[in-house]
Parts: C-alpha cells; sequence; structure tokens
C-alpha cells in the first residue's frame, strides 16, 4: 500500500467520525483554550530577541505554528491533531501527512464555518504562510477541487499544501463533499533571534463560552445537540464583523449559546414552566401555540443568523419549521426566535410562531 494511499484511508476515517460527532455534537462541546490566546502564545517571542525552538508537537492538541492567508485576513493556531478538541479553537494537521514546508504533501484541516469559512474565494497566485519556529514557508495557491468525503488527497510536486474543509463552506450539518486548496512552496524566509511557535507548547486557558440564565434544574436536561434532535441549516454572519472574528471559532461559540438559549425556551414551553421561561426570555409573552405541546416533526433545517460588529456579537437570529402535537392549536408552524447577546450571556428577545 503506497503512503498516499495510506492517507486516502486515514482521511476517509477521520471525515466519516467529523460527519457523526464533529457535526452533530462535537462543535458543541467547546474546549477551554481561546483561539486568540493560542495565536498569542505563538508570536510571544517574535521580535524580541528569542531563540528558536526547532521541532514538532508529538501529541495531538500541541501548539505547532501560525497559518496566515493575507488575502483573507485569517491568522488561526496550528495544533497537531484533527480530534473535535483541536477543531474547536485551531487548526489541524492531519497525522499520516508531513509538515508544511517538509518534502510532500501537507494537509490541515479546519471547520468550514471557523477558520477556513472563506477559502473557496481563494484563486491562483494567492498567497498562504506558515509560520514556525524562525521560519516561514510560503505558498502559492495552484487551484482547488470539491471531492466526495473520503477521497485521496492530491499528492502534489515538492513540497506542497492542501487546505481542507466541508462543502458548502456555511452548512452547519454533515456534508457529503470536501473543498481543497492546493498549494505549492515558492520561497522560505528565514529570521534569526525571534522565535514565532515553540512547538510541542502546551497554550494557555482562555474563555470561550456563551451562557444563558437557564436554571440548574433546566440545564440538566441538556440544553445541547446531543441531547435535542434538530436538524442544522446554515450559518448566516450580518451586521459588519471583522474578519478575524469571522474567520475563528467564534461564530461557533456564540451559535452554542444561542442553542442552550433556543431549547431552554423550547423544554420551557412544553412544560409549561413560565417561571424557567421569566428567566430565559425576560418580558417576552409565551407563544401560544406551543405551550404544553410537543415538537414531532422538524420540517425544514434551523437556520443561524449572527449580528456583530468588530469582534462583537449582539444578536442571533434563528429560523426553522416544525409540526407540534398537543398544546391549544397542534399544526406546523414557521419559528422566529431572536435573542440579544450581553457580553457573554444570551437572552431570548422574541419569539414568533405562524402557520407554515
Amino acid at each position: 500500500m503506497t503512503s498516499w494511499a495510506r492517507v486516502g484511508i486515514g482521511l476517509a476515517l477521520l471525515w466519516g467520525a467529523l460527519g457523526v460527532l464533529g457535526y452533530r455534537l462535537g462543535w458543541q462541546l467547546h474546549s477551554h483554550r481561546g483561539q486568540q490566546a493560542l495565536v498569542t502564545s505563538a508570536r510571544a517571542a517574535e521580535g524580541h530577541g528569542g531563540t528558536c525552538t526547532s521541532g514538532t508537537p508529538a501529541s495531538d492538541g500541541q501548539l505547532a505554528g501560525v497559518l496566515d492567508i493575507p488575502s483573507l485576513q485569517v491568522t488561526g493556531p496550528v495544533e497537531q491533531g484533527t480530534t473535535d478538541d483541536v477543531l474547536n479553537v485551531a487548526i489541524g494537521h492531519a497525522d499520516g501527512t508531513p509538515w508544511p514546508g517538509d518534502p510532500g504533501t501537507a494537509v490541515l484541516l479546519a471547520h468550514d464555518v471557523s477558520y477556513f469559512a472563506n477559502i473557496g474565494q481563494l484563486k491562483a497566485g494567492d498567497v498562504i504562510r506558515y509560520e514556525h519556529g524562525c521560519t516561514t514557508d510560503v505558498f502559492t495557491v495552484t487551484g482547488h477541487d470539491v471531492v466526495k468525503a473520503g477521497a485521496p488527497v492530491p499528492q502534489l510536486a515538492g513540497n506542497a499544501l492542501v487546505l481542507d474543509t466541508c462543502w458548502p463552506t456555511n452548512a452547519l450539518w454533515y456534508t457529503p463533499n470536501r473543498y481543497l486548496v492546493e498549494a505549492v512552496e515558492t520561497s522560505v524566509e528565514r529570521s534569526v533571534g525571534s522565535s514565532v511557535a515553540n512547538p510541542g507548547a502546551n497554550p494557555p486557558a482562555g474563555p470561550a463560552t456563551y451562557t444563558t440564565p437557564a436554571p440548574p434544574e433546566l440545564l440538566a436536561q441538556g440544553l445541547d445537540l446531543e441531547h435535542n434532535e434538530e436538524p442544522m441549516g446554515t450559518m448566516t454572519l450580518a451586521g459588519s464583523p471583522s474578519a478575524a472574528w469571522a474567520q475563528s471559532p467564534a461564530p461557533l461559540a456564540v451559535e452554542a449559546g444561542a442553542l442552550q438559549a433556543f431549547f431552554g425556551g423550547v423544554h420551557s414551553l412544553s412544560q409549561q414552566r413560565s417561571d424557567w421561561w421569566a428567566l430565559l426570555a425576560p418580558g417576552v409573552p409565551m407563544p401560544a401555540p406551543l405551550v404544553g405541546a410537543r415538537v414531532t416533526g422538524h420540517d425544514a433545517p434551523l437556520d443561524v443568523t449572527i449580528t456583530a460588529d468588530g469582534d462583537q456579537p449582539s444578536g442571533v437570529e434563528l429560523d426553522t419549521v416544525v409540526t407540534v402535537s398537543g398544546g391549544t392549536a397542534p399544526g406546523t408552524y414557521h419559528e422566529k426566535v431572536t435573542e440579544a447577546v450581553h457580553g457573554q450571556q444570551i437572552v431570548i428577545t422574541g419569539w414568533e410562531v405562524d402557520h407554515g
């Protein structure tokens, strides 16, 4: 079996696992490490006369370097491995492939609505930079491809790089296709005495979680995708988010908090708990058709729109169609839920229902 056959099989297994866990559950299990803290750690000694550190990480989750895509204004930490813990905060390096700058084709993966949200905009001639130690490997984009999940990564000549994510890049659900950006190394830059990364370093802790005013009794019922059946749709960013914020794990962290508020509202309505509802949706009337009713059908995926200004999210809108049984008016309804983001807390500000 050739090395590339092994890579193909490895990535097939990888994306199979991400399809079941990464989209359905894993994106909602957030690490306590902040992505900005990772980049800061990786560049802590840059320009301060530090000593370069050589070598590569040996274990999953260890910091390796920084990936820069200037045309997209993307700067992201790169860690060894492609587990959910890694991909929730960083760009992951696929096991079984060389590191960028080494002979062969390196593969870096990220969630689509995260660092690689806009790699579909890359065109031939665009530059990708991988910084590690006192070395920056510079790659030039040569092309792209859309392939089925599990397809072997193309073998490129020389020192090469492939960026790998799901397609379409705004999907919150498991997709059967992958988007690949192919690039070849065109130059190497070296500096003296300015460490860009400390391979194998453990990153610092940092907050990355949004919460709701849900009481412990309600939280204990499980207010995430692991405990609630909800087909996910797409994510849209509105307002004027910064490119760096939009192309990072931050929107996924907001989405997780928004879903906690949404599922908390669903449980409060079905169990007729006006006290829970008052905490989650202060001043908002309970939508009468959903009080005491249960969702028996999901007739449209749940689409999520996040409004942000710079790196500060301000609101979330969730849109779906459901069929409900029980209550005072069973039937099919279009739901539009609005939420406000106050610091790290998310509350419901509106819940509209109309006959679907």
